[in-house]
């Protein structure tokens, strides 16, 4: 057990011990590039003219409209988001780390301790609640606007925000090892496995209730 890796969460051991893991190749177990670009390109689709369409409104509506927006923002992923998600994630249990060096919010400030264990559903809940506000804001403030233009604007944060979801379902949520996550679709098989290799996660998904394939 290292100060880097204090729960032996495989994800944090050297990549040249994972050769012969059955699972190399089929979750998102390491840092990898790809995740972030397929992942990020989608979310900019929905953000950017959003944040334009704020901008373009008319004063103070712009000013207040944007501030809100950017304050939740911050609020969302530094406060809200990491005890009910990220803490749940392997990547998150990097332990001599005070910033995560996960493949989506990579550079992001740990604000919360690893839980080994899997959500709540009421964790659950906030995030799918916290996440969907992150473009709700934009959305009703771009109804409130006074130019035409608003709704073109309107239109394509809406189209973002569906092509993101629908392309990280179909190439990000079914690799990701956070389990936790409302969203994750990694089959069943794949994700037992996982946790068997990992002890200090398998024993708290096993506690919590969590029921195996091979269980009687």
């Amino acid at each position: 057990m290292s100060s880097k890796n204090p729960h032996c969460i495989c994800t944090w051991e050297d990549e040249e011990s994972c050769e012969d893991c059955k699972l190399k190749g089929r979750l998102h177990c390491h840092l990898d590039k790809k995740y972030a670009i397929i992942f990020g390109i989608p979310f900019f689709i929905g953000f950017i003219p959003a944040f334009v369409g704020l901008i373009l409104l008319r004063y103070p509506l712009n000013l207040i409209s944007t501030l809100v927006w950017i304050g939740y923002i911050i609020f969302f992923f530094l406060i809200w988001e990491p005890p009910i998600l990220c803490a749940h994630c392997p990547y998150y249990a990097e332990g001599e780390a005070k910033f995560l060096h996960c493949s989506i919010n990579y550079g992001f400030y740990k604000t919360a301790k690893f839980k080994p264990g899997p959500a709540t559903l009421w964790e659950r809940i906030q995030f799918l609640v916290g996440a969907n506000i992150i473009f709700a804001i934009p959305l009703v403030f771009l109804v409130f606007g006074e130019n035409w233009t608003k709704w073109i604007f309107f239109g394509l944060c809406a189209f973002g925000v569906i092509l993101w979801y629908i392309v990280i379902q179909l190439k990000v949520c079914t690799d990701c090892i956070n389990f936790s996550c409302a969203l994750n679709r990694v089959p069943k098989e794949i994700r037992d496995e996982f946790l068997k290799k990992n002890p200090v996660m398998y024993e708290a998904w096993k506690k919590s209730g969590y029921k195996f394939e091979d269980d009687d």
